[in-house]
Formats: structure tokens, sequence, C-alpha cells
């Protein structure tokens, strides 16, 4: 293994967030080697270096990605049955031997399906929680009546959720029956209630909320509740998305090339001779007159009279 930054093998390890790790380090509480390290940016070999965080030698493992189809009416959360009397199930039904040491990245909502990330990076987690980085997450959205194309171009411009707008970068119509819309939305957010605010924009209720796909990485031969590890290429993809790989242009755009710099305006030619106008003539300087008269003021108007007070009596 190549060497990396202290904070980010304390990252991946699930110590903490990369920030977190960072305070970890300035605190004194990291070792390497024996020595306390509190320099940032300190860089070690995993497979070399002995560090200690607290006194506890650091397990270093690669980290594990884990692809899970979550089904309806479940939490996304690796914790046991919660709610009143347990009555409320979690994911941990589906992967209970993920329960240590995983991250749930770009949670569902409880009525929610399709598929959901863990991972034991937790520098991937941290960053893809403040609002997925640049991961584009596919939904499709089953809408209560028709949607027009009105609806359509509204959702294309963004809605307005926690203090900011939110631009998809694809909305279309995939299918109809009259009753129902089935909708494709592409967005770069990983929170579950920015799609939820999407339906309240267009004033349609929102009965099925599906998330066929993660950056690269489909639900393709998973069933409901099962999962899978991720492939190599698919880690990669994803690292290089969360990265901070650019954006594709928004929903309803077109990347038009750069406006040509305007040439420069050539000069006229000369006006040919047959066409020149004479040289006029000076105007000859009027001789004084008196003018306009002024115009007699209007003489003052008479002051409103007063109404006499009223008596007491």
């Amino acid at each position: 293994m190549a060497t990396m930054r202290l904070q980010k093998l304390l990252a991946q390890a699930g110590m903490a967030s990369r920030r977190g790790a960072e305070a970890m380090i300035s605190a004194g509480e990291v070792t390497v080697n024996g020595q306390v390290v509190t320099a940032l940016g300190s860089s070690v070999d995993p497979m070399k270096d002995r560090v200690e965080v607290n006194g506890k030698r650091l397990k270093v493992e690669e980290p594990e990605y884990r692809l899970l189809l979550k089904p309806r009416a479940c939490l996304s959360t690796m914790e046991k049955n919660q709610g009143p009397g347990n009555a409320r199930p979690t994911i941990f039904k589906y992967v209970p031997d993920a329960a240590v040491g995983f991250s749930v990245v770009a949670p569902l909502d409880y009525l929610a399906e399709g598929v959901l990330l863990l991972t034991t990076d937790g520098d991937l987690a941290a960053k893809m929680s403040r609002g997925g980085g640049h991961v584009l997450m596919t939904y499709h959205l089953k809408f209560q009546g028709g949607i027009d194309d009105s609806a359509l171009d509204r959702l294309r411009r963004g809605w307005r959720w926690d203090g900011r707008i939110i631009k998809p970068i694809k909305v279309d119509s995939i299918a109809t029956t009259g009753k129902n819309t089935w909708i494709e939305m592409v967005v770069a957010e990983s929170r579950p209630r920015v799609i939820k605010a999407a339906g309240e924009t267009i004033r349609h209720t929102i009965l099925k909320i599906s998330r066929v796909r993660l950056g690269d990485i489909s639900f393709e031969g998973l069933k409901m509740g099962g999962s899978r590890d991720l492939t190599k290429e698919e880690i990669k993809s994803l690292l290089r998305a969360v990265g901070g790989a650019a954006r594709p242009a928004q929903a309803g755009r077109s990347d038009r090339p750069a406006r040509p710099t305007q040439a420069a305006r050539p000069d006229r030619p000369e006006r040919p001779a047959q066409y020149a106008r004479p040289d006029r003539p000076n105007r000859p300087v009027r001789p004084d007159h008196p003018g306009r008269p002024n115009r007699p003021g209007r003489p003052n108007r008479p002051a409103p009279k007063k109404r006499p007070a009223p008596q007491k009596q």
C-alpha cells in the first residue's frame, strides 16, 4: 500500500471524519512508531508504520464498499428495529454482518427503495453526507395524476430546499398510465428530503421513490433486500466522482460555445464624388429679438375661509 496522509488513514479506518482526524492529530492523540505527531499533512505507510490512537493500535485494512437494494418500509440505519415496540425494521435485517464499522451513505427514507451504499471508508462517507459530492443519483418517481410539460419545465428550473435552489441534472417523463406518471430524475444530492420537496413544488403527490443508480452503480443482478460488494471499477468510479469531478450541465441548458470576439468594423470607403454633399454655408446669426414675452403671473388665490370653531354649550 502506498503512503497516504495521516488524517486520511484515520478517516478511512472509521475513527473520525477528515476534520475530526485533524483535530485528533492536533491534540496529540496520535502516535506514529511511538512518536507523537501533531503536524497535519504527515505521510505514513499503513503497512510499515505503527499508528496508534490514544494508545490503541490502528488496524489497517482495505476499506469495504457494499451495495444493498433496500426494500420499502425499512429504516436506513445499521441499528436494530426502532420505534415503539421495535415495530419499524431497519436494514440490519438484510446485512447483519455489516453492523460493525460500516456507515450508511446517502440514506433513503423509510418508504423509499433502491440502491444504498454501505462502507467502512469514513472519508468517503463524510464527503457524501454533506450533499453527495459529485455523485449523481438517478431516481424513478411515481407521481399521482398526469404531469404536463409545464410541470416538467418547472422541475427542470429547480426548486427551493433548505434555503437554496436545487437544480436537477435531468428530468424526463418515462411512462404514464393516465392516473399516474413515472419521471426519471437525476440530481447530485444525497439527502432524502430533497426529492420530496420536488413534488411539493409542482403540487403533485409522490407515490413512490425508487433510486435506480448511484453514480455508475446500478441494482442489476440484485433482488430486493440483496447485497453485493462493489467491483474495483465501481470503486474507482465512485472515488473519482467524490474527489471533485466537474458536474455535468444543468437540465435545460446546453453547453454553448464561447461567443466569438466581434471583429473590428472595417473602415467605410469614401463616398463617391457624385453623392458627396456640397459644403453647407454656415447658418447666419439671427439678429437679436426680444424673444417670447414673459407670461404674466397668475393672480394670487384668496386664502380659504376658516370655519368658525364650534361653540361649547
